[in-house]
């Protein structure tokens, strides 16, 4: 077990090459299964256990494709993936592929594939390549258990998934690098660093603002109202209709309360005056309606 710690092997690449050999062993088992149909149906060919043990493996390795292909690759079944239990069950498929290598083989020896030696050939050939790759996931599941005995981890499979995880404090579609530069603040004006630097340079001047606002705006909230219409009741709700004829919105907001717009509170009660008749608008009350 010693060559595996000698040679130089990335354990990021262990899931994808262990995959891709299993992948390889699905598509020779569905030739394998095509092909003995083939020859089932071959004229003088003999259907017996030697030819009919490689048509029952294909479906005897479904189980153990999924189980060796898929259980490490997700969280919630890793926990399933025990490596003393992957090298077992590759290695059992390794040695019932090798039978169905050997027994495939001894059916052309019997001349009992009759016009469909040909196909019987191919599926020898076929069985052969099937058996080196269930050899080649035999040796990788020997060092996944090599590794996870020194690391407590299975090689790789604990990674997948994590580069595709995006940043909530970076732009998915950023074209920045992926780094602490990625971090950097954006200055999105090129004259920002220049504006900065004269204005700690000069003095402050309470005047060099004054200019600012000399120019009359388009919105002025409080410009002047329009004359309101002649109020038919008592003058106390006069005084909190009228907007003053001229005020400045940028005037002295501490100025007195004339130079500025009232809010309309209704009348006290000492504005009444209880003595004088009731004043009725001036109207034409001659009118009546037929």
């Amino acid at each position: 077990m010693a060559i595996f710690e000698k040679l130089d092997i990335n354990p990021d690449k262990v899931p994808n090459t262990k995959l891709g050999l299993h992948l390889f062993q699905i598509v020779l088992g569905v030739v394998i299964f095509i092909l003995e149909i083939v020859l089932f149906r071959a004229e003088g060919s003999i259907i017996n256990g030697n030819n009919g043990w490689p048509f029952g493996l294909c479906f005897l390795s479904i189980p153990a494709w999924v189980y060796l292909a898929m259980a490490p690759r997700f969280e919630r079944t890793r926990k399933a993936a025990q490596p003393h239990a992957m090298v077992i069950v590759d290695t059992v498929f390794a040695i019932f592929w090798l039978s169905a290598f050997a027994s495939q083989a001894a059916y052309n020896t019997a001349n009992s594939c009759g016009q469909g030696c040909a196909v019987s050939k191919a599926i020898v050939g076929m069985a052969f390549f099937e058996l080196l790759g269930w050899v080649a996931t035999t040796a990788i599941s020997v060092y996944t258990l090599r590794y996870y005995q020194r690391t407590d981890n299975l090689p790789g499979y604990d990674k997948i998934g994590q580069g595709q995880n995006i940043d909530p404090d970076k732009a998915a579609f950023s074209m920045a690098p992926h780094d602490e530069e990625a971090y950097a603040p954006v200055h999105m004006d090129d004259h920002h660093d220049d504006h900065d630097q004269g204005h700690h340079e000069r003095p402050y001047d309470p005047d060099s603002f004054a200019g600012r606002f000399d120019n009359d705006t388009g919105y002025r909230p409080h410009s002047t109202s329009p004359a309101p219409l002649e109020n038919p009741f008592d003058n106390a709700y006069r005084t909190h209709s009228q907007s003053p004829a001229h005020s400045d919105p940028y005037g002295d907001p501490y100025g007195s309360q004339t130079s500025r717009p009232h809010i309309y509170a209704p009348p006290a009660a000492e504005d009444y005056d209880d003595d004088r008749p009731v004043q009725f608008p001036s109207a034409n009350y001659d009118r009546t309606l037929h």
